[in-house]
């Protein structure tokens, strides 16, 4: 038995997912500790990062964010990722924060980031992209920081790392793929209906869902699959994988940039039965108007699902965010302190009033993580579904 102890889940949450349809082939004890196990590494992590970009002398006494940004010459584009750092040590407990300053209490622990990544790995050797992708994106921190290098330049010339990351084989990454692809295949019309992939990149969502429809027997009946991706290396990338692996589903590609007007870039207005997407509508710039671009794509009586991992309470941070603070993409969205006072993830509660400001209705969250948060106040993968009236 592995010996780092991680709480176990509540099982009552057990109970809430089967009501959704989702088995322990979806979540289930060992999933439960990997996906803790790589929160820890990701705060050890944020606590090595302290060291290395020489925060803690400073941090002896409060000091603001900007004060922080200031001791080293740190540029003005590496604030959100402090802020997502010290974030991160308040809510663990290891820094305290009045107002807007931040101050260590007393010594940080020792990271044991080597300890943490044998034990995960050890549960659960398919969570390797997992922790890479925390690895390279704390050894480019500081190189940020310093505004030597952009997390974008930086990050996503690791071709090999992303496409472990975002496929199947890394149970971490497809549980969202899962859970996603699972509401959508049952909000699509059993005698068919045409299908509109947002943010597809590298095809893992795609294979999910194909899989979820085949398993209903619903797969045949598809109308149409429109995938768009707008990075051209993820397009073409699945596109070859994909029309190779499901030459029988007419799956087409193309791009989209959720942050234009849709139908100016060949999407055509009310036609689609189903929208979907998996972690790409938290990147919205503007949210709201992203997410009226879908209901116009959205044919009536069609639905919306928006896969994602779900923030527990609003500002919260969660580790899975580590990598994505250094990306502009992630964190250049127009804020609400309501609405959506953090960039990335978002309540349920948040989203749920977003797909309802766009004009979904009824919004369903598959499965409750509202009800599953009181029992484990963490991170879930869950699926947004709004209809479109008519």
């Amino acid at each position: 038995m592995p010996g780092i102890p991680i709480p176990p889940v509540d099982e009552r949450i057990y109970g809430i997912l089967a009501e959704a349809g989702f088995g322990d082939d979806v979540f289930n004890p060992q999933q439960h500790r990997g996906c803790e196990l790589v929160e820890r590494y990701a705060l050890h992590h944020a606590i090595d990062l302290v060291g290395r970009l020489g925060l803690t002398e400073p941090l002896a006494s409060p000091r603001t964010v900007e004060e922080l940004l200031a001791c080293h010459g740190f540029g003005a584009g590496f604030r959100p990722a402090l802020r997502w750092l010290l974030e991160h040590l308040v809510a663990a407990g290891l820094l305290t924060r009045e107002g807007p300053r931040y101050a260590l209490p007393g010594p940080l622990p020792p990271p044991a980031l080597a300890e943490l990544r044998a034990e995960g790995l050890a549960n659960d050797p398919s969570y390797a992209p997992a922790f890479a992708l925390l690895d390279e994106a704390a050894a480019i921190y500081p190189r940020v920081a310093r505004g030597e290098t952009s997390g974008e330049r930086a990050l996503f010339l690791r071709v090999r790392l992303w496409t472990a990351y975002f496929s199947n084989q890394n149970r971490y990454y497809a549980l969202n793929n899962r859970v996603a692809a699972a509401a959508a295949a049952a909000r699509l019309p059993r005698d068919g209906g045409a299908v509109l992939e947002v943010g597809a990149g590298l095809g893992s969502a795609t294979e999910a869902l194909i899989a979820a429809l085949r398993a209903r027997g619903t797969l045949g009946a598809l109308e149409s699959y429109d995938a768009t991706e707008p990075v051209v290396f993820f397009r073409r990338r699945a596109e070859g994988t994909l029309g190779t692996a499901h030459p029988g589903v007419g799956l087409a590609f193309s791009a989209l940039d959720i942050n234009q007007p849709w139908a100016g870039q060949g999407i055509e207005p009310g036609r689609h039965h189903l929208v979907w997407g998996v972690n790409v509508f938290h990147l919205a710039r503007d949210l709201d108007a992203v997410l009226r671009e879908a209901l116009a794509a959205v044919a009536p009586g069609g639905w919306l699902v928006v896969g994602e991992g779900v923030r527990p309470f609003p500002g919260h941070p969660v580790g899975a965010e580590l990598p994505f603070q250094i990306l502009e993409s992630f964190v250049d969205v127009r804020l609400d302190p309501e609405r959506r006072p953090t960039p990335g993830f978002l309540t349920a509660e948040q989203w749920q009033g977003a797909l309802a400001r766009a004009g979904f209705s009824p919004v369903e969250t598959v499965p409750d993580v509202i009800r599953m948060r009181a029992l484990h106040p963490g991170l879930f993968a869950a699926a947004l579904c709004g209809l479109r009236p008519g």
